[in-house]
């Protein structure tokens, strides 16, 4: 059973002096638009079990550098959520992760979620996302990443 509860998680790898993120494109059946991996939590997993299990599907990469920002929120379950839970649902939590890749890694992404990938400076990334909770979630990665 799926639980109202999911993860972000924003893949990032070594750039020059700086960083890229991995920015996926979700197909039009899935409504189109730019994201990090994300995904939703099983009965009986934690969201670290969850995190590391999606990273791996969506992406192929292993869970080698992944953990939780200290951000989490929640946003109302529309009705394309509305459906995949056993129960009515209001609202989702989502926690926010970030996982380090090495700085050649490229990812095997599922072609039944994601049409296209792109690996994006801080900024490209921001300006890809489209939901405003997507934008507070990777500054507030971004805040980690660049804070001593």
């Amino acid at each position: 059973m799926r639980l109202p509860i999911q993860i972000a998680i924003y893949i990032i790898r070594p750039h020059g002096d700086s960083h890229q993120y991995l920015m996926l494109h979700r197909v039009l059946t899935r409504l189109s638009f730019w994201q990090g991996v994300t995904g939703g939590v099983e009965s009986g997993e934690t969201i670290e079990q969850t995190a590391a299990r999606e990273l791996t599907e969506e992406t192929g990469f292993a869970p080698d550098d992944l953990r939780p920002i200290g951000y989490t929120y929640t946003f109302p379950a529309d009705e394309f959520f509305k459906d995949i839970y056993d129960e009515p649902v209001d609202e989702i939590t989502q926690h926010v992760f970030v996982a380090r890749v090495p700085a050649d890694s490229e990812p095997t992404i599922d072609p039944i979620e994601h049409d296209e990938y792109r690996w994006c400076s801080f900024h490209e990334a921001l300006a890809l996302l489209y939901w405003w909770d997507d934008k507070e979630s990777i500054k507030r990665v971004e805040e980690v990443l660049t804070t001593p």
